[in-house]
């Protein structure tokens, strides 16, 4: 067993595993706003050690007694190092809801190009469901971070060692260009995958 590392200051165990509790970074403006996270050391979906993105409805809408008024999309959309757009989905949260998706298993399992890279970058706009349901490729102008709440950890390693942060995400400033171009972009690699280019992530139930 590895030796177990203090990280940021707090300390919880578990075999071969450090995992530290993080503070959210700042949130930034404008009238669309949306989640960014990174990931790296993404060793596949059959790794021992996998990250893995969670999502919550606040109920900014609604409650669960009233959906699906108060119901969200959550539009996942996920990049290589190269800055390519490789899976997107979304998912349907009913308030309150937890959305949850493994890097490996589940955001990079199925990609555009069949690679698995070991970093990138995943993006989540949240926005009220359209009529017909959850779909990556329709438009985010109605993007808006504060309808719900996001957590992401991260693999470290260093010095041989390997551990676990884990931070809640503050919401970014999403862009008119690029509120244009995410949509857009899953709607090429969707058509050019042919099966290919699809990420998921579970709700209920299907819990990690």
């Amino acid at each position: 067993m590895k030796k177990l590392l203090v990280v940021l200051g707090l300390l919880v165990l578990v075999p071969g595993l450090a995992l530290a509790q993080g503070a959210p970074p700042p949130t930034g403006g404008g009238s669309a706003t949306y989640y960014v996270d990174y990931y790296a050391n993404n060793w596949g979906p059959e790794a021992t050690y996998d990250q893995i993105i969670r999502i919550v409805n606040v109920g900014s809408l609604g409650t669960p007694l009233t959906s699906p008024v108060g119901d969200i999309c959550a539009n996942i959309y996920v990049f290589d190092p190269d800055q390519e757009l490789i899976a997107c989905c979304a998912e349907r949260l009913t308030p309150n809801e937890l959305d949850s998706a493994f890097v490996g298993k589940d955001l990079t399992f199925n990609t555009l190009t069949t690679y698995i890279p070991p970093t990138g970058v995943v993006k989540i706009a949240l926005t009220p469901p359209p009529t017909g349901g959850c779909d990556p490729t329709a438009p985010l102008t109605a993007a808006d971070a504060t309808l719900g709440a996001v957590w992401g950890t991260h693999l470290n390693t260093t010095g041989g060692y390997t551990f676990l942060t884990e931070t809640g995400k503050g919401h970014q400033t999403l862009g008119a260009g690029e509120a244009a171009f995410l949509p857009q972009a899953c709607s090429f690699a969707l058509y050019l995958g042919s099966g290919r280019g699809t990420c998921r992530s579970y709700v209920s139930t299907g819990q990690h």
